[in-house]
């Protein structure tokens, strides 16, 4: 089972990139989205939209559950919370 510091590493690796910042704040804004939506949202090629939701999942930030032929994405609330943990702590340090 990874450490805490490497759930992290994983996580801000995979908001280190601007189009997985707005992937993820448009799966958070509309709650639920299925592949096909997100990539009509961000009009990218289908390879480079399954690339970017793939390390979304992998680092634990997006949550992706087969439904039928399609597979919906939703916010990982527990993962974003111990990212939010995180940089309440960073913060309180350099009060």
């Amino acid at each position: 089972m990874p450490s805490s510091e490497d759930r992290l590493v994983k996580m801000i690796k995979a908001l280190a990139d601007p189009t997985r910042i707005r992937l993820l704040q448009e799966i958070a804004r509309r709650k639920r989205l299925t592949c096909t939506e997100v990539g009509e949202i961000a009009d990218l090629a289908q390879p480079t939209m399954s690339h970017h939701i793939k390390l979304l999942v992998d680092a634990g930030l997006v949550n992706a559950e087969k439904d039928g032929r399609h597979v919906i994405l939703s916010v990982n609330k527990d993962s974003i919370e111990e990212l939010s943990v995180f940089v309440k702590k960073l913060r309180n340090v350099s009060d």
